[in-house]
């Protein structure tokens, strides 16, 4: 998922574990993510902002793109 992987990439985040606890989602949430069995939802896109100062348009866009390539 290219949201997950700019994240790991620019905010020097080391594995899904990390990024869930930095949330405060649980690691199976991130997994179906990663996964393509679950979207984004608003709360995870607002705490992903909260936390990495990420614009939500770019959140969206990442999102966008995982989701034409699974098309």
């Amino acid at each position: 998922m290219k949201l997950l992987d700019h994240i790991k990439e620019t905010y020097g985040v080391k594995n899904d574990r990390q990024f869930a606890n930095a949330i405060d989602i649980s690691t199976p949430v991130i997994s179906r993510i990663r996964n393509g069995k679950s979207g984004v939802s608003a709360e995870i896109m607002i705490k992903i902002h909260e936390i990495y100062g990420m614009p939500i348009a770019d959140i969206k866009k990442l999102c966008a793109e995982t989701t034409s390539e699974q098309a």
